[in-house]
């Protein structure tokens, strides 16, 4: 039996590089909403990670704003988005080669769903993944546990579990639930940004994960 059996893997910037939209999406909602505020590309940026509430929430407290900026996101985001995404290298095979030796695989992203599918089933990986939980999914998002556990107890069984992400709040989620916490250093804010909240591994690049696999399973 395998000690390590199950992985989950955030979506946008672990997989797919979403992060160009992401950035451009932003930018339209606020120079439609805050024309006259002045927000640098570097700013813009430690947006990618938190859900589009709470982001929204650091610049006006009323709700109907709030959901505003996010439809106007979205409306952008959906425009925009086929043409501006790409999977990363080695992502493809990794996971095929994860799926055939029989890992549970799942996607754990603050996503809704129906932002996060286009670019998932674009490269098919749904195809290799059992579990999807999106944001709609639970009521706290990560740096919470609650997607963690959601995504675990989807699965038939788990031995031990391992969170793969890009931002703070994937490894924090995975430290949360009690499982392992990996980040990768392809991370649009940098090794050194996942560094600042200790993550029990790095990914230097998608094929590391077999590394990784090997030194839990040693343990």
């Amino acid at each position: 039996m395998k000690k390590l059996d199950t992985i989950l893997f955030d979506l946008d910037g672990t997989l797919i590089d979403t992060n160009e939209i992401i950035i451009q999406s932003f930018i339209s909602s606020f120079k439609r909403h805050f024309p006259d505020l002045s927000l640098t590309r570097e700013k813009i940026s430690t947006f990618i990670g938190p859900t589009l509430h709470d982001t929204y929430g650091n610049y006006t407290n009323n709700p109907k704003l709030i959901q505003e900026m996010i439809d106007s996101y979205r409306e952008f985001y959906v425009k925009y988005e086929i043409g501006n995404f790409k999977i990363y290298p080695q992502v493809e095979d990794v996971v095929k080669k994860l799926y055939n030796q029989g890992y549970n695989l799942g996607i754990v992203t603050s996503k809704f769903k129906v932002a996060a599918w286009p670019s998932f089933t674009y490269y098919g990986l749904e195809k290799y993944f059992s579990v999807f939980v999106a944001l709609e999914d639970v009521e706290n998002p990560k740096p919470d546990k609650e997607p963690i556990v959601a995504a675990l107890s989807r699965f038939p069984s788990v031995n031990r579990a391992i969170m793969v992400g890009d931002n703070q709040g994937d490894i924090q989620a995975g430290r949360n639930a009690g499982i392992y916490c990996a980040g990768v250093e392809w991370s649009f804010k940098g090794k050194d940004h996942l560094m600042k909240v200790n993550p029990d591994f790095m990914l230097s690049d998608m094929k590391d994960i077999f590394r990784i696999i090997k030194i839990i399973d040693e343990e």
